[in-house]
């Protein structure tokens, strides 16, 4: 086993202002910029700034965290509050506030499309950014996921009603912390059936759980298809990440032109994210290896420039998905 994801409390990652490229859109104006080779550019609205971590220092081993020290804040003693003021005591704040979590489900529907690979990137971003999450792989025919990663839960998606319950597992692991959850191809029905027939999204409300379906498209038409019934069948309940997989394809300007997408973005404001290429030889390796990509930075096979082709990969995948600002 190559990595063993270690157990974190759930929080935001370390944060640095930094600059970034358009990888992420939540308006019609697509940007394909995928230069691997640029530093990120800043983005910011009129009234928003967006903040990404120093991921460059970060898989280079050079991260400074800083240390925040709150003694000289404490103005007051043993607990007390100013009479009146409707504050919570420090003692009972982190009762009092409410932890909601995600379940992250990788889905694209067609076999090929890429899901494992952005699932193990995920997983990385997730680890790096100090993010405590639980791991699914419901490919009960390739489990490369949990080859890779430690604790690694199976589940199995059935339009059997007596296997129904294998599935709910992942409910239950985000009553405690948000799930990553990498399917196979061609469960597209079992699980809708699963969130629909169980009102998941509802019960997730009342537990603090929210649903984002990150769909991996792969730039044909049928693969936008699906992704278009996803949003008809759920889209009202699970925020819904359209995720060009560029190593895939490099042109995405028919579909972008397409009347029905351009409809469904303008009436669901899904995101939009540009998932990097990753190089053809280091993909092969990192597959014939069987390791993850911060295993393939440290691996003797891999020589100084193949190690800085998977940093760069990192550094532009881990941007992109910061910039979506869906996973806290």
């Amino acid at each position: 086993m190559d990595f063993q994801q270690p157990k974190k409390k759930r929080g935001r990652p370390r944060k640095y202002i930094a600059n970034s490229d358009s990888y992420v859109n939540n308006s019609t104006t697509m940007h394909e910029n995928t230069n691997l080779n640029n530093s990120p550019t800043e983005t910011a609205s009129e009234n928003k700034s967006v903040y990404i971590e120093d991921w460059e220092q970060e898989l280079d081993g050079e991260s400074n965290p800083a240390n925040l020290d709150l003694s000289e804040h404490d103005n007051t003693s043993n607990n007390e509050l100013p009479s009146g003021s409707g504050a919570i005591p420090f003692d009972n704040l982190e009762e009092n506030l409410t932890h909601s979590t995600v379940i992250h489900i990788v889905d694209g529907e067609k076999g090929g499309a890429g899901k494992s690979f952005v699932s193990k990137t995920l997983i990385e971003y997730c680890v790096n950014a100090d993010l405590d999450v639980a791991i699914v792989d419901a490919d009960t025919s390739n489990q490369d996921i949990a080859k890779l990663y430690h604790d690694v839960k199976p589940a199995f998606f059935s339009d059997d009603e007596k296997q129904a319950h294998d599935a709910d597992e992942i409910f239950d692991l985000a009553l405690e912390r948000s799930v990553i959850v990498n399917l196979p191809a061609q469960v597209y029905t079992n699980v809708t059936n699963w969130i629909t027939r169980n009102s998941l999204t509802q019960l997730g409300k009342e537990h603090s759980i929210i649903f984002i379906k990150w769909f991996v498209c792969t730039g044909g038409v049928d693969s936008v298809n699906f992704f278009l019934k996803s949003l008809n069948d759920l889209g009202g309940d699970v925020t819904h990440v359209f995720v060009k997989n560029m190593g895939l394809c490099d042109d995405w300007s028919y579909i972008d032109k397409m009347p029905e997408f351009i409809e469904a973005q303008r009436v669901h404001q899904f995101t939009i994210m540009n998932f990097p290429k990753f190089p053809f030889w280091e993909r092969n390796m990192v597959d014939r290896l069987g390791v993850t990509f911060s295993g393939a930075i440290m691996h003797p096979d891999f020589k100084v420039i193949s190690k800085q082709r998977v940093k760069n990969f990192l550094k532009v995948a881990y941007a992109a998905f910061t910039l979506t600002g869906l996973i806290k």
